[in-house]
């Protein structure tokens, strides 16, 4: 009788062994064929990075020598040259007087010249001789002002120009971004009475503008002479690296403008969305990478068995808070990613040791 109850649990356990054995396996083929997975496919992708940035340009200001009424003979946005007139300034009320006695000395010519005479032939050079002595007499009133150099034309400032200068960018550093505002002020372009030294236009040269950044963590994404886009209010503008200062705890970045965009003209400091660089390769989301033995990689499902296989993603890939950027092309001497591998999206303790079943 005792026999034959050993006989029984032993049967039962090892039918309980069994079944235990069949609901892990259950188990794990449900996980494994609920485990998600992507597939890795070749992308054109953009890598950008969004850093606060000072604009920095050649600019020259124009001020008044002297008080008087200004008359403009530019408009804003203007691309002008060198010694091309930009404005008047003449002494209020005293040329005004000299101006109307030249037209009226005009006319009078003009009418003498239609009925010329003998004796009008007289007059006419009597008047004339008047006339170019007023003429004189109004320069002493009068002042032309002309471009000191070629640019483009703007009626807006603001008083950072003479610390925000093309020859001081080696200088500047990210404490500054703190302290700038775009603050411009409005030129009044109209006829009007001004006084000595007010600032009477902006000349900007559209062939020297940058954009200066600084960079502390991720130092090797810019280099000097490289090809990058600057993307300003959604559009992209082409830009490049046009020298790199390296500094103790960052780099100043000085971008230099390859294209005239005038919404840059009236800008100070501004955060820019930065494409560094174009690639060909894979998206991976960050939360698919794992480190393995001092290395980054993903698991791939191997084919043949289902198994998850850990790959390295090589030396060429990118990283921001969302993503690994894995450059294909880069890394297919290295025998590591391929095109159309299927990788964990999840992994984890249980999904990286059994058969990925879909």
């Amino acid at each position: 009788m005792a026999k034959k109850k050993t006989k029984i649990k032993f049967t039962n356990l090892f039918l309980l062994i069994v079944l235990l054995y069949i609901l892990v396996q259950v188990g794990m083929w449900t996980i494994g064929y609920f485990t998600k997975t992507m597939v890795l496919e070749e992308e054109d992708i953009n890598l950008k990075t969004k850093q606060k940035g000072i604009v920095v340009m050649d600019e020259t200001i124009i001020k008044s020598n002297e008080d008087g009424v200004i008359k403009y003979d530019v408009s804003s946005d203007e691309k002008i040259k060198k010694d091309k007139l930009m404005f008047t300034i003449s002494q209020s009320g005293k040329n005004e007087k000299i101006a109307e006695q030249i037209k009226n000395l005009e006319n009078e010519i003009q009418k003498l010249e239609k009925n010329k005479s003998s004796i009008n032939s007289n007059i006419i050079l009597n008047k004339k001789e008047e006339l170019k002595i007023l003429q004189n007499h109004k320069q002493t009133y009068y002042t032309e002002y002309t471009a000191p150099t070629s640019g483009i034309t703007s009626f807006k400032y603001d008083s950072n120009y003479e610390k925000i200068k093309v020859d001081l960018i080696d200088d500047m550093d990210s404490k500054m971004l703190n302290s700038l505002e775009n603050n411009f002020i409005q030129i009044n372009s109209e006829t009007r009475k001004v006084n000595s030294s007010d600032v009477m236009l902006r000349i900007i040269n559209p062939n020297e503008i940058y954009i200066c950044i600084f960079e502390s963590k991720n130092k090797d994404n810019f280099k000097k002479d490289q090809s990058i886009k600057i993307i300003i209010n959604g559009q992209e503008i082409s830009a490049k690296v046009d020298k790199v200062y390296e500094k103790k705890d960052e780099d100043v970045v000085a971008i230099k403008i390859m294209e005239q965009n005038a919404l840059i003209y009236n800008t100070r400091v501004q955060e820019f969305d930065i494409i560094y660089k174009n690639i060909k390769g894979f998206k991976i989301p960050v939360e698919s990478v794992v480190k393995k033995d001092k290395n980054l990689g993903v698991y791939v499902i191997n084919e043949e068995n289902n198994m998850p296989e850990f790959v390295s993603l090589g030396k060429n890939y990118y990283k921001d808070a969302k993503y690994y950027y894995v450059d294909y092309n880069k890394n297919k001497d290295e025998n590591n990613l391929r095109l159309y591998d299927r990788i964990l999206l999840y992994p984890n303790f249980i999904n990286k040791n059994i058969k990925v079943s879909r």
